[in-house]
């Protein structure tokens, strides 16, 4: 008899083997991938630890990415510096893992990438660097450079001699790729003495006092930071100011002949007249500064001046004196008039001015010269009086009273009766006052009227 099969062919049994090997397959690979998603590996960077990456292929790609980007930045070759480690594991809950541009930003932030570049050398110190050889001589010729025209710039100048006060110069080397600078830059490095910025934007309210203050530099230290600030009392809201106090790499030492014109004052004659009052005091002609040309040797360092000589002294014109004539006429043709109470010329006169209304007139006189009473009558207040300083009033009849302020000493007392020209006091400077005077007022029932119009023009 045939014989019966009892199974699957052959082929089919092959089949189904490869199936069964397959699918097995399949399922430990897609296992293992389950598996290997657990891990991550963990990235140090120059032994430091940087975060997680999720595979090598990806923190590679990072590290090519941000490798391509500093050369397009810098425009050189770059190489990767840092040494770096990745280490499988398993990643901390507190810890996330970088991807994408997460991972690149890192990578840039932490990855040192060095170039070949020219240092410039201080002393035999490294101290900036740049792309090339030219680049680096462009530096320090153009310090000197920028030096001079400076100097010149102020004009009739001829600068003799500029010296660097280091020995400079420059080298191949290899730099870090963030310290490759332009020519610019490193210019204000070398003169700075830091390749630090720090700028404070004045607002309302500061004072050069009070920003010194806040961060711990002095106003003189501002000052040397800021040398354009020539007035400290007036920065303005907005202003910027640099707290970098210089301590610069390269000192440069300058010696320049500088020459300038030099006024000469002139002298004041005075002449008296005796038919003139003395508010009708003026100039009769008018002065006429000297000339002279000097010739100056200046010595600077980094700009700041050390010391100067004179070298040369020209006369070029003499000055002309100024004559001015005093009215010292005292006394009116008329019956009623007052004395004046000092002979000197009117130095203020009533009325508004700048710093608001001026309830008299001021008077030019030496310090100690006789305060005169401009008329009789009776002495109220003598003493000290706010910003008049030591003042005398005396009381003339019909609420007509004469204030004598500013004065030096006093020479008569409360309740005294005094006539008319008789010394009271002298010319002196106290209370708010720039300078010997008398500050003169007549008061008309406690209200200030114009001095003058108590002293007739004319005859």
């Amino acid at each position: 008899m045939p014989r019966t099969s009892t199974g699957p062919a052959p082929a089919t049994r092959a089949l189904v083997i490869a199936f069964v090997v397959l699918f097995g397959s399949v399922m430990a690979a897609l296992g293992w991938e389950a598996y290997d998603r657990q891990f991550v590996y963990a990235v140090e960077v120059d032994g430091t630890f940087l975060g997680y990456a999720a595979s090598r292929e990806e923190w590679n790609q990072a590290v090519q990415e941000a490798l391509t980007r500093a050369e397009e930045e810098t425009g050189l070759a770059v190489v990767l510096q840092s040494e770096v480690s990745l280490t499988r594991t398993r990643p901390r809950p507190d810890h996330e893992v970088l991807t994408g541009t997460a991972l690149l930003e890192a990578c840039r932030g932490a990855l040192t990438f060095v170039s070949e570049a020219w240092a410039v050398t201080v002393d035999g110190a490294e101290v900036v660097y740049l792309r090339s050889e030219a680049e680096a001589r462009r530096v320090i010729e153009e310090l000197v450079r920028d030096h001079r025209d400076s100097l010149l710039a102020k004009g009739n100048t001829v600068v003799e001699r500029i010296t660097v006060l280091e020995e400079v110069s420059c080298r191949r080397t290899t730099a870090a790729v963030d310290k490759v600078v332009d020519v610019g830059r490193a210019k204000d490095i070398l003169r700075r003495g830091t390749d630090r910025l720090e700028v404070h934007v004045v607002a309302r309210g500061e004072s050069l006092w009070t920003i010194a203050s806040d961060n711990s530099l002095t106003v003189a230290d501002l000052q040397k930071a800021n040398p354009h600030i020539t007035d400290p009392d007036r920065i303005r809201v907005g202003d910027k100011i640099n707290l970098i106090v210089p301590d610069p790499y390269v000192n440069l030492e300058s010696v320049e002949l500088h020459t300038f014109i030099r006024y000469v004052p002139f002298s004041v004659q005075r002449r008296t007249d005796p038919e003139l009052w003395p508010w009708e005091s003026h100039v009769q002609r008018a002065g006429v500064y000297g000339r002279e040309e000097v010739t100056v040797r200046i010595r600077r360092l980094n700009g700041e001046e050390v010391s100067r000589s004179v070298v040369s002294e020209k006369r070029l014109s003499d000055p002309v004196p100024q004559v001015f004539v005093l009215g010292t006429k005292q006394w009116p043709k008329r019956n009623g008039g007052w004395v004046f109470p000092v002979v000197g010329p009117i130095t203020s006169w009533y009325g508004w001015r700048y710093s608001g209304f001026h309830h008299g007139l001021d008077i030019g006189a030496p310090y100690g010269t006789p305060v005169l009473a401009t008329a009789s009558g009776t002495v109220t207040f003598v003493g000290w009086r706010g910003g008049y300083g030591r003042t005398v009033i005396i009381d003339h009849g019909g609420g007509v009273e004469s204030l004598y302020a500013h004065l030096s000493t006093l020479g008569v007392s409360v309740g005294q009766r005094v006539s008319q020209g008789q010394v009271i006091g002298r010319v002196g400077s106290t209370g708010r006052s720039t300078g010997a005077h008398l500050h003169l007022e007549i008061r008309v029932n406690g209200k200030s009227v114009n001095p003058v119009d108590y002293y007739p023009r004319g005859g």
